[in-house]
């Protein structure tokens, strides 16, 4: 179970404001999909390598992509990936990731906004 999260990723209250749980595959992808390389104090490791692979002025999109692959199997419930495709602009240095996952019991077809403006050194 996980708290359930907004469309933009913050905490969703209900009108009483309670948070209310879930069990959510897509919003576990979405959350493995925003988390930037290194930016998770207890794993470093873990995240998206964003500032080195997509953010760049040579994007190498293949390697990209596969790199999104791998993220989105290492939730439990996907069974397959299909259909990862990233694009960035480089004016309004914004990523976005579109993606179809299957589960055993479910197709997930969503889309992740990176915005490169908020964590460029």
């Amino acid at each position: 179970m996980d708290i359930l999260l907004s469309a933009d990723g913050d905490l969703y209250l209900t009108e009483t404001g309670d948070i209310s749980l879930v069990e959510s595959v897509a919003q576990k992808i979405k959350i493995r999909l925003r988390w930037w390389l290194g930016e998770w104090r207890w794993d470093e490791e873990e995240g998206m390598p964003y500032r080195d692979e997509l953010f760049i002025k040579n994007l190498d999109t293949d390697s990209f992509e596969m790199a999104v692959r791998e993220k989105i199997f290492e939730i439990d419930e996907v069974t397959e990936v299909k259909d990862v495709s990233v694009t960035y602009d480089r004016h309004t240095r914004v990523g976005k990731i579109e993606f179809t996952a299957l589960t055993d019991t479910e197709t997930i077809r969503e889309e992740v906004e990176i915005d490169g403006r908020i964590r460029s050194n």
